[in-house]
């Protein structure tokens, strides 16, 4: 089968996942084209350099002093949509008949979802951002506006799928949408094949492990790590002042698992992945999410939640004691927390797949999709750069100068 899979590149997680995946599709025999961006591309080169991939344009969220800025997030995603939409749906035409595509398979990448929606092509969703619009209590320290541009962001790109695979590490915190033509399931989330292996290695030495990327963060973790001389750290992804408990290492793969598979605890951000991979490790977590990044709340909240460890606003010095007097406690709420690798996924993903069949292009949409698409958008494209685009600019003016 030839199947078309869209990636979202920002960030690490949803291409690292989606390796996996990918991995698992080709030892099935199935031929897969990657359509991705940004840090997808960069670790595609790295990791899977003989793959099918192709760049296309995506979302990226931009930060100022380490937090997020939906206004210009938004501004620039909504700036750049009809020249990048243009440019997509021009590729996807090409690609139309020279690949023939039987699926297509989504990691919160929108562009691949629309295009199967258009044509008629069998579409599956895989991720977790949807969780932010199904869950039945939300945190509490999140603004109004962080909720609104997360959601928003999340609908647009959200397409009704033939088949919604939710991955979520706390599946009853959410409640699950029914749709007549569409079937979601909640499953685990998808670990990596080295996590799933290092897992046999796991134990609980003296460190708290501590992997953040963001530099603004440098001089408050200093502060933690300076409070608490008793206790050792090893850290990645951030460059902190030399200690006698803490030790820093260069970014390695391999080393990172090692030190995640021994070490007592994890400080990290609201970052999905290394989340779920602690909790399979059976690793207490302290978290501290990005501001204004609302999935990253969420995903701290559920940690908090779910008695895996503290989600705290800041590297607050009594929060973290909290944390360390807690371990123990944090350890056996985690010991609970049942998931066989990723068996239940492949079942399901190899069932759901054995059901659609090979060439069943919908012809009707095909042709509307061939001659009119192309035409609207570049038309659109004209409009939008004439005579929206400078409004929206005004407005945007407008609210910084209110706020």
């Amino acid at each position: 089968m030839k199947i078309v899979y869209g990636v979202s590149g920002h960030g690490n997680g949803h291409i690292t996942r989606s390796t996996y995946v990918i991995d698992l599709l080709e030892s099935r025999g199935h031929i897969v084209k990657i359509l991705t961006y940004g840090q997808g591309i960069r670790y595609l080169k790295v990791v899977k350099k003989n793959a099918d991939f192709h760049d296309i344009s995506g979302f990226d969220i931009y930060y100022k002093d380490g937090i997020v800025t939906n206004y210009k997030t938004f501004y620039e995603f909504l700036k750049r949509l009809p020249i990048n939409s243009t440019k997509q749906f021009l590729y996807f035409f090409k690609m139309l008949y020279q690949y023939k595509p039987d699926l297509v398979i989504s990691d919160f990448e929108p562009f691949t979802q629309i295009f199967a929606k258009t044509v008629g092509i069998p579409l599956i969703n895989i991720d977790n951002n949807i969780v932010v619009n199904i869950l039945k209590d939300v945190p509490d320290e999140a603004s109004f506006n962080e909720k609104f541009f997360t959601r928003l962001v999340v609908n647009l790109f959200e397409r009704k799928a033939n088949y919604h695979f939710i991955l979520s590490f706390a599946p009853e915190t959410m409640k699950i949408p029914s749709y007549p033509k569409y079937k979601v399931i909640t499953v685990p989330p998808i670990i990596r094949k080295e996590v799933i292996k290092i897992a046999k290695e796991k134990s609980y030495e003296d460190f708290i492990l501590i992997y953040q990327t963001s530099k603004s963060m440098v001089q408050k973790i200093n502060y933690i790590v300076e409070s608490f001389p008793d206790t050792k750290f090893v850290s990645y992804g951030l460059e902190l002042k030399n200690s006698t408990n803490l030790r820093k290492e260069d970014f390695s793969k391999e080393k990172f698992l090692h030190d995640l598979a021994k070490c007592k605890g994890v400080i990290t951000n609201g970052g999905f992945s290394l989340i779920c991979e602690s909790i399979y490790l059976k690793k207490p977590i302290f978290s501290v999410p990005i501001r204004g990044q609302y999935e990253q709340m969420v995903n701290s909240f559920l940690v908090q939640k779910k008695g895996y460890g503290i989600s705290s606003l800041d590297f607050d010095k009594e929060k973290f004691k909290n944390f360390l007097d807690n371990l123990n406690e944090y350890k056996k709420n985690l010991e609970n927390y049942n998931q066989d690798g990723n068996r239940y996924f492949e079942e399901k993903l190899f069932k759901i797949i054995s059901r659609i069949k090979q060439g069943t292009i919908n012809r009707f949409y095909e042709t509307i999709f061939i001659t009119v698409i192309p035409i609207v958008q570049l038309n659109l494209l004209k409009v939008i750069f004439s005579r929206i685009i400078p409004i929206y600019k005004q407005q945007i003016k407008r609210i910084r100068n209110m706020i």
